[in-house]
């Protein structure tokens, strides 16, 4: 099974997978494109950081030369993005064969944890208002209303006049209703060859996974350029008058996110509460080990074997924790989806645009469809950013200011992501006790 199943948010590679017998699961080992010089990419972001301050300060107003540094990078990311998550969901939808009542319950509960992740974020982003004062649009502009649709007609653009309309305007909810109509047409044709003992299918699976590991490989060029894009917006920014005031926003933007993080977490505890004998502190206490590995590498797939033991010390059954853990950790990205749905309205505050409850709904719904496309993507809440921001219309080319801190709170959203998977498996024993353990390939 490739690696891109496990992997939530991976901020530094895809990576190779090693299978590991004592657990019936991979590993994984980091591709050196994913270490230029042999450094992790977030020590190229603070280094990035650590010289654009100097240099926008010394340079002033003509540090904005720089941003054609983020602007060409952005567009590259952009230009990737919406393939990737195409074939992020649909290599997921093929290789992965999720039936059943136990499949179904699980897939549920993905579902509601993401929607009350995504639910804490703006909430709290509207309470606390993180990209006042930040001022990354215009000097002395006003708050831009964005253009307002109707239900009608966000229900009518989901069905793209053209599939090359869908993928130039990177329209993600044209591209899901696409992509998803493909995945169910594949899984039809995969079962009916399943039965009549043809393999052909297999060539498709190939090509998909050949097709995705392609897209990867360009991306991780792409994203190996990241500092630079982070090196011009941050110099052009810092040049500026008062341009030092994005970082005190980037503080609040911080706080936001791990308070959310902190809300997603005690909601986890509460399902443990309410619905099986698991207690919150055993639980926490099971999770340590987790929570210490996810912090430390950023990376869900190098702890799917430390998560497989903690749960089996908790008493959870093979089947349940390796069906979340090995299975569903594609479908499931509660940090992620919290954290790009506060930074998008992070975004639209500190460039001075107004988001109505129509289009945080909308932020909502591209965010639950790019969290899922995202989970098998190398820094996938950073790539499918764009998809995000086309949704309400915001520009993308200050995305990159968002990586300064994203060293952090992608330790910190991995850990509420690999929680998730482990409540949804405690939950699973509980709502649908397996009948026995699946047979090992």
């Amino acid at each position: 099974m490739p690696p891109s199943e496990f992997d939530h948010d991976a901020p530094q590679s895809f990576q190779d997978p090693v299978f590991d017998p004592a657990f019936g699961a991979l590993v994984v080992e980091d591709e050196p494109e994913s270490r230029p010089g042999g450094l992790p990419l977030y020590v190229w972001v603070l280094i990035a950081v650590g010289l654009a301050i100097p240099i926008g300060l010394g340079w002033g107003e003509g540090a904005q030369a720089l941003e054609l540094l983020p602007n060409l990078i952005m567009r590259a990311l952009t230009a990737l993005a919406a393939p990737l998550v195409v074939m992020a969901i649909l290599h997921a939808i093929v290789t992965n064969d999720i039936r059943g009542k136990q499949g179904g319950v699980m897939m549920l509960l993905y579902l509601i944890n993401t929607l009350i992740a995504m639910l804490i974020g703006l909430v709290l982003s509207n309470l606390i208002r993180p990209g006042l004062g930040a001022s990354l649009g215009d000097a002395g502009g006003a708050a831009a209303p964005i253009a307002q649709k109707s239900a009608s007609e966000l229900v009518v653009e989901l069905i793209p006049r053209s599939i090359g309309e869908a993928f130039a305007t990177n329209n993600i909810a044209q591209l899901v209703v696409l992509t998803l109509a493909l995945g169910i047409g594949l899984v039809k044709i995969r079962n009916a060859h399943r039965l009549a003992g043809k393999e052909s299918f297999q060539t498709v699976v190939d090509l998909l996974s050949i097709g995705f590991e392609l897209l990867m490989k360009v991306l991780l060029w792409v994203v190996a350029l990241v500092p630079l894009a982070v090196l011009g917006v941050v110099a052009s920014r810092v040049g500026q008058q008062d341009g030092m005031r994005i970082f005190l926003s980037l503080i609040w933007l911080v706080v936001v996110v791990v308070l959310g993080l902190g809300c997603q977490v005690v909601w986890y505890l509460l399902q443990m509460a309410v619905f099986t004998r698991v207690s919150p502190i055993r639980f926490l206490s099971g999770a340590a080990d987790v929570m210490a590995n996810t912090f430390s590498t950023a990376s869900t797939a190098a702890t799917i074997p430390i998560t497989l033991r903690s749960l089996n010390r908790m008493g959870v059954s093979r089947q349940s924790s390796q069906l979340c853990a090995c299975i569903g950790t594609n479908f499931n990205n509660d940090g992620t989806a919290l954290y790009q749905a506060t930074a998008a309205l992070f975004m639209a505050q500190a460039l001075g645009f107004s988001l109505s409850l129509t289009d945080q709904i909308l932020v909502v719904l591209t965010t639950l469809v790019a969290s899922v496309g995202a989970g098998g993507i190398p820094s996938g809440s950073f790539v499918t950013m764009p998809l995000i921001f086309a949704a309400v219309r915001l520009p993308a080319d200050k995305i990159p200011i968002l990586l300064t801190i994203d060293w952090f709170l992608d330790r910190c959203r991995t850990t509420s992501n690999v929680l998730g998977d482990m409540t949804v498996a405690v939950l699973l024993d509980k709502f649908v006790p397996p009948t026995a353990d699946p047979v090992e390939s």
